[in-house]
């Protein structure tokens, strides 16, 4: 074999004037040493390149120079006559003409017969013959050979022509297919020439060559038999055939035009002409409409019309090769045929014919048939199952049968040919699919090797011709069903990818754009008449729809729901007829939306969450509750998405969670629910959720199994933890600020979200082995003290719960060894108690090393046990929701009443006494945690951490979890209260509130909206518990007197704590006035103000004058921001309303709330005030003469003669005046001056005396007033306020006022004395606190009550105190910021006062500011603790 390659090289050179004759010459002579047979090779070689010489690029010269090597070899090498015989250029030319003359006379020249000489009857008598023959023939082989002569003899009775009656056998032959062992074996027994049948089949193709006939099916038959049995050459035919290659490629190119123009056409359906008819009856009655039937027919006549010309009989007509392509596959000569198609262009003769598909579909699974019952047929019938059909014999030109996995691995590129159009012969297609199921089944258990290579094939051979198959195949449910049962063995990755390219890749096959042309025109017909009332009537014919090609059909109508998200719920109905796959194919086309490039998340109008986005996570909750959709592909998107830090698809997995269980955002709920998540497991399911939604169990444990596979869940929760943190910290400078809020917010809710689903419904020991301890969560997961804390927490009681269960039974197993015999003793509680304070202690232990390993210098700046007390702790396990269990049990009991007619159900029962024995363990449960905590209170906070424990309390404890959610902000509150109550050593309870109600607008000042909501829902409860010791003296002393969190520097008594309540009610008023008043002023600011303000109304305004000040402020911004920031307007109105409607005791002066001055009313208020009591209750001639008075001097003496005897008839009448302040709710401030002056009351009996006179109101007084002074606002009262002002320095009234303040002073100062002489019972000590008393007048007023610093002298009794002596300055009232010009005075006087005395007096300070140490760039004030 080389030296055959190695000659033909040299010729070839030889040929192509590489060398020369001479050069190849010697080279051949150099062979001919090595080999002596080397002629008869070189022979060959001279044969086969002597053609290329004639077509060289100089074919005189390559001829000249082959010629020339030719003869040199003459003699010497070859003899010559052998070149002359297979040579041309060595044949003579007479000996080449006489050889043409030859070839013409047997093939060409035909042989005269005298035609008058035939005999008609001979040709009838020879037709019979064959006939009768192949009706009668049988099968041994001497029959041919006998027909033979007969034949013969009939050509010499009747002198027939042997021409024709070689082409009557043909016919009669083509009549007769099925004989065709019998005509082939007559042929060839008559010898006839193959050229000579080529050429008569030849004329008979030319004759149907013209345009109004077509050639007949049966002469494609017939030309494949003879071509099967080598009668005739396969390439010599085709020369005879139509169309040409030119022509062949241009009717493809229309027939792909075609394609595109049906399946345009095919997606509008015009239905006017046709009239309507009641369709079937749906929810509301019979609805009229055009039956989908018809809409369906007459989309296919207009098809059919567009399609003329291109139909399968019409093609097969008029070109001669794609009917003998698909007349030699019929007959299973697969090697022809595809030598013919693979001539054509590619899936041009599988488009053109359906017919040669199931041809090519038969050849297949005739290969196939023995291996498919090997491997996948059941054969529960035996041998009844076994095809009795005569076996088709192809010659050995078909398929080989297939016998291991590797051939039916070979026949992949023989289905490449049919593509989609498998589907057209549907056992085919189903028997391949179902060896795939078998192979990939196998391979899963193990018991076939998995090969990359065969692999890589079938997965090919999947998403190019079985899954579109789906498309081309008429609504087969059972192969979308049997197709579910092969991918679902892939991954989603996988089957994304397949439905991908079976979406997108289909102009490749015309019929796929047809009928996806003709399923979208269906599909929008079906959606114009989709709506609640006809949900099961158009659900069926979506589903027929979804069945031929869903990704069509979920395209659109995913498209129809993001435009209108009214939609969702009909929508939702309609897919109950879907498949599996079908489902499966939902999800991908969902993500494929999300994942859309061309649509943005946000809105460019308001860079809020686009509606389609909110409408498709929708509706990405509803089918994932209702239907068993895979839920991998989208979480893993979701995941995906976190990764490459893109937090808007994050609201699909908060809507799937909260859709598939029960478990919703805690973002909203009531009072009654977050108290019931404090509870157990059973009672937040029942009464802790908001929705209306029934719950489903399974549904649940879908995401549950989902959320396991590959440990997404807690991926997905450091993920979202994580991107919270670079919302905050990098995206917050490029989005605006509200939406960065609520994108925080969600990020928040839904990792809350997931955590309870995941502690809920996951067992205890597996979510413990699955999150990463808490150091790795801090350290190497970068997360938030709050987040790992959430994420954590679950783990700890689980593991302190098993290690308590193993303790207890190795104590009693202990217990009832001591006790000998079979008794069995029971541990007491205080036994059991023990036993869980061990595991408590041990778990604490274990978190605070993990803290510790986290942050090396957390011990020395943080009491790590009280650290890790507060973070793992919950409120399930400080406080059992007592009421709502209460609740829940009622409305259970109501329940089944109204559902069993006043029986109640034995589930029901079960349920009320599992409620209980939840309430029970619980109980049991906080009573012990209790029992720790009182044991352990001496050390929760250390000594050494005395003078920083509050700004780490503050910082790293309270106002983290505080606003990470509103539960957590309840728990803050509980706990507080708890540590409080438990007299917990260096807990300073009272110097932490009054740093968070001093601080609080900076602490809202960065906070999203929820986590306003949180830290309000926090104030509210400190806000009460204050509320609650100011409301009396005998709580006071009950829960605050002489506990370590009520003393400073000394006690605080209750009347300083009251001041100290003025304080922070003056203080909430300036500070939420200062920020609602600026028409500037921050958005976040504001909103957060207004949060705090509503949550706040219980506690906070409850002075008259404060009321009217919000109430005011309030209003104003309500109609400022009225068509600008509308959400503000409605806040504020929501506060107002809620500030009128609330039922709390409102306190009308400032002396009923403590023991401070009354606040000063100016003229203007006053007149106001007369005025508008005039107005309210006096007739019409007494407003004239008030009015007339006006501008008189003498109207203002008057009035305060009035007012003057007014009081004195207060004074004499005693109880009478009692009656009259219960009725008014504000008084004047000279009043109140008289009724302290009255003698021989104590502060005692005054304050019980006050604490009568208060009273309760459903809204606040003055809001009528502030109307009414509105109203008044003209130039004359300016001019007056003018005039009173400059009164108020020159006329009497001063005197009047200066005199009032020095006899209450003298009044103070005396009580106070007497007191101290009680206390000290020396006149030293007396005179030295008259010498403060003076100090203490003439100090300035301030805005509340002041926090002095130690004084040098007192430092060596600090060091040895236990804390930080803080001492409470309270003697002073308040100064409200809107100060008259007198006031100022007033101020300037007493400095000048100061400065002459030059006494050194205690320096007002509030608490220590937070230490500002160095901050990480994602520190936010409060949220110091980033470790």
């Amino acid at each position: 074999m080389e030296m055959f390659e190695v000659l033909t090289q040299l010729c070839l050179d030889i040929v192509h004037m590489k060398i020369t004759a001479a050069e190849g010459f010697e080279r051949i002579l150099e062979k001919k040493n090595e080999r002596e047979a080397l002629s008869s090779d070189l022979v060959d070689v001279l044969v086969l390149t002597e053609p290329e010489s004639e077509f060289a690029e100089n074919a005189s010269t390559s001829k000249a120079n082959f010629e020339s090597f030719v003869h040199l070899l003459t003699n010497t090498i070859i003899p010559e006559e052998i070149l002359r015989l297979e040579l041309d250029c060595c044949k003579r030319d007479e000996h080449n003409k006489g050889l043409i003359r030859l070839k013409t006379k047997l093939y060409f020249k035909q042989a005269k017969f005298n035609l008058f000489r035939e005999e008609s009857e001979g040709y009838s008598k020879l037709i019979t013959e064959l006939m009768e023959s192949s009706e009668n023939c049988s099968a041994h082989d001497d029959f041919a050979k006998v027909i033979k002569h007969r034949v013969l003899s009939l050509i010499g009775q009747f002198n027939l022509d042997p021409n024709r009656v070689t082409d009557i056998i043909l016919e009669v032959f083509e009549i007769f297919p099925k004989q065709k062992m019998f005509f082939i074996s007559l042929l060839k027994e008559i010898d006839v020439v193959p050229e000579y049948l080529c050429a008569i089949l030849g004329f008979k193709y030319t004759f149907y060559q013209s345009e109004k006939k077509k050639t007949p099916y049966s002469l494609y038959v017939l030309t494949a038999y003879l071509i099967q049995h080598e009668m005739i050459d396969l390439m010599k035919i085709l020369a005879y055939m139509i169309p040409k290659a030119e022509a062949i490629k241009e009717s493809h190119k229309a027939r792909m035009v075609n394609a595109q123009e049906r399946a345009s056409k095919a997606e509008t359906i015009s239905t006017a002409s046709i009239p309507m008819t009641d369709s079937e009856i749906g929810m509301g009655g019979p609805v009229v409409t055009i039956s989908i039937t018809t809409v369906i027919q007459l989309q296919e006549d207009e098809d059919a019309k567009l399609a003329e010309g291109f139909n399968e009989e019409s093609v097969l007509a008029s070109n001669q090769k794609l009917g003998l392509a698909c007349a030699l596959l019929e007959n299973g000569n697969w090697k022809q045929a595809q030598h013919l198609i693979d001539r054509l262009p590619e899936y041009y003769a599988v488009q053109a014919s359906p017919r040669v598909c199931r041809a090519l579909c038969k050849i297949i699974e005739r290969s196939i048939d023995a291996f498919y019952r090997k491997s996948c047929s059941l054969n529960l019938f035996g041998e009844l199952t076994k095809s009795k059909k005569p076996v088709l014999d192809d010659m050995g030109n078909g398929l080989k049968p297939i016998d291991s996995w590797d051939d039916l691995g070979q026949l992949v590129t023989i289905l490449a040919y049919l593509g989609p159009r498998l589907a057209y012969r549907a056992t085919t297609n189903i028997k391949i699919l179902r060896l795939l199921t078998a192979y990939y089944q196998k391979v899963e258990k193990g018991e076939l090797q998995k090969d990359e290579k065969l692999n890589e094939l079938f997965v090919e051979l999947v998403s190019e011709c079985l899954l579109p198959s789906l498309t081309l195949s008429d609504t087969n449910v059972a192969l979308s069903e049997e197709l579910w049962q092969l991918l679902q063995l892939f991954p989603y990755s996988w089957r994304y990818w397949m439905y991908s390219k079976w979406n997108h890749e289909t102009m490749r096959h015309p019929e796929m754009s047809i009928m996806r042309g003709k399923v979208h025109g269906r599909t929008k017909y079906v959606l114009k008449r989709l709506s609640k009332e006809t949900v099961k009537m158009m659900g069926r014919q979506l589903g027929k729809l979804c069945h031929i090609h869903p990704s069509t059909v979920l395209s659109y109508l995913l498209s129809q729901v993001q435009t209108f998200d009214n939609f969702i719920g009909p929508v939702v109905d309609s897919l109950r007829y879907l498949t599996s796959l079908e489902f499966d194919v939902l999800t991908y086309c969902i993500i494929s939306q999300l994942a859309d490039p061309s649509k943005q998340a946000l809105k460019s109008t308001d860079a809020t969450i686009s509606p389609w986005l909110q409408a498709l996570g929708t509706l990405v909750g509803s089918l994932y509750r209702r239907y068993p959709l895979e839920l991998n592909g989208m979480l893993d998107y979701v995941l995906n998405q976190l990764k490459l830090c893109k937090s808007y698809d994050m609201l699909l997995l908060r809507e799937i969670i909260q859709n598939m269980s029960w478990i919703e955002s805690i973002s909203g709920a009531t009072k009654e629910q977050i108290e019931a998540l404090g509870g157990g497991d059973l009672l937040r399911q029942e009464a802790g959720g908001y929705s209306t939604a029934t719950k489903n169990r399974k549904a649940a444990q879908r995401l549950r199994d989902a959320l396991l596979k590959g440990d997404l869940a807690v991926g997905l929760c450091i993920s979202i933890a994580q991107q919270k943190e670079h919302i905050m910290y990098n995206e917050s400078s490029t989005l605006p600020l509200k939406l960065v809020g609520k994108m925080v917010d969600q990020c928040s809710d839904t990792f809350q979200q997931l955590v309870s689903f995941l502690s809920v419904y996951m067992r205890n020991e597996d979510f413990a082995k699955r999150v990463p301890s808490v150091r790795e969560l801090i350290a190497d997961y970068s997360l938030g003290m709050e987040a790992t804390m959430c994420l954590a927490r679950p783990t700890f009681f689980s593991r302190i719960l098993d290690n308590y269960d193993s303790a207890k039974k190795v104590s009693k197993a202990a217990a009832d060894a001591e006790a000998g015999g079979d008794k069995k003793t029971r541990l007491d509680s205080q036994q059991k108690t023990e036993i869980f304070t061990n595991a408590l202690e041990a778990q604490i232990e274990v978190l605070m090393n993990d803290l510790k390993e986290a942050n090396s210098a957390m011990e020395e700046n943080v009491p790590v046990r009280f650290f890790a007390v507060f973070w793992m702790l919950t409120m399930y396990d400080i406080e059992v929701p007592t009421s709502a269990y209460d609740r829940t049990l009622e409305a259970m009991k109501k329940q089944s009443r109204d559902d069993s007619h006043g029986k109640p159900k034995k589930t029901d029962k079960q349920l009320e006494s599992k409620l209980r024995e939840e309430q029970k363990r619980q109980t049991e449960h906080v009573e012990r945690c209790k029992a720790w905590l009182l044991s352990r209170k001496d050390s929760l906070i250390d000594e050494k951490f005395h003078n920083s424990v509050l700004e780490v309390l503050i910082q790293q404890c309270l106002l983290p979890r505080a606003i990470f959610s509103e539960l957590d902000a309840v728990f803050c509150g509980q706990f507080f209260k708890m540590l409080h109550e438990m007299r917990t050593p260096f807990f300073p309870s009272i110097v932490i509130i009054d740093r968070l109600f001093e601080n609080t607008i900076p602490l809202i000042a960065g906070l999203t909206e929820d986590e306003a909501n949180a830290l309000a829902c926090f104030f509210e409860i400190l806000l009460g518990l204050t509320q609650r010791w100011h409301s009396e003296k005998e709580i006071f002393e009950k829960e605050c007197a002489g506990f370590p969190g009520m003393i400073t520097k000394n006690a605080i008594e209750y009347q300083t704590f009251r001041k100290l309540c003025y304080r922070w009610q003056t203080r909430f008023t300036l500070m939420f006035k200062s920020v609602l008043s600026k028409e500037d002023s921050n958005y976040v600011l504001i909103r957060n103000s207004l949060i705090m303000m509503t949550k706040l109304t219980t506690g906070f305004p409850l002075i008259a004058a404060n009321v009217a000040t919000m109430e005011a402020t309030a209003t104003k911004l309500k109609e400022r921001e009225k068509g600008k920031r509308d959400d503000l307007s409605l806040k504020a109105a929501s506060y107002i309303g809620k500030l009128k409607m609330r039922n709390v005791k409102i306190y009308a002066q400032n002396s009923d709330f403590a023991n401070v001055p009354n606040r000063k009313a100016s003229t203007v208020e006053k007149k106001e005030k007369k005025k508008s009591d005039k107005e309210e209750g006096e007739p019409a001639d007494k407003k004239l003469k008030v009015d007339a008075k006006k501008n008189g001097a003498s109207s203002e003496k008057n009035l305060e003669k009035k007012e003057e005897k007014k009081e004195e008839d207060e004074k004499q009448n005693g109880a009478g005046s009692e009656k009259v302040e219960k009725k008014t709710t504000t008084t004047t401030p000279d009043e109140n001056k008289d009724r302290k002056k009255r003698p021989g009351k104590s502060s005692d009996s005054t304050s019980s005396k006050k604490a009568d006179e208060e009273t309760k109101t459903t809204s606040p007084p003055p809001a009528k007033k502030t109307r009414i002074t509105d109203r008044l606002k003209h130039p004359e009262d300016e001019k007056e306020v003018k005039d009173t002002e400059s009164e108020k320095g020159e006329g009497s009234k001063k005197k009047r006022e200066k005199s009032r303040e020095r006899k209450d002073k003298e009044k103070r100062s005396s009580e106070k004395d007497k007191d101290r002489k009680k206390e000290n019972g020396g006149d030293g000590k007396e005179k030295k606190e008259k010498e403060h008393q003076k100090k203490d007048e003439k100090r300035a007023e301030v805005a509340g009550p002041a926090l002095p610093e130690p004084k040098k002298d007192e430092k060596k009794d600090d060091k040895k105190s236990s804390r930080k002596a803080i001492e409470f300055d309270l003697s002073d009232s308040p100064k409200t910021p809107a100060a008259t010009s007198s006031s100022f005075r007033k101020d300037r006087e007493r400095k000048e006062e100061k400065k002459e005395k030059r006494e050194d007096l205690p320096k007002s300070s509030r608490i220590a500011e937070p230490v500002k140490a160095g901050r990480d760039r994602g520190d936010r004030g409060h949220r110091s603790h980033r470790s």
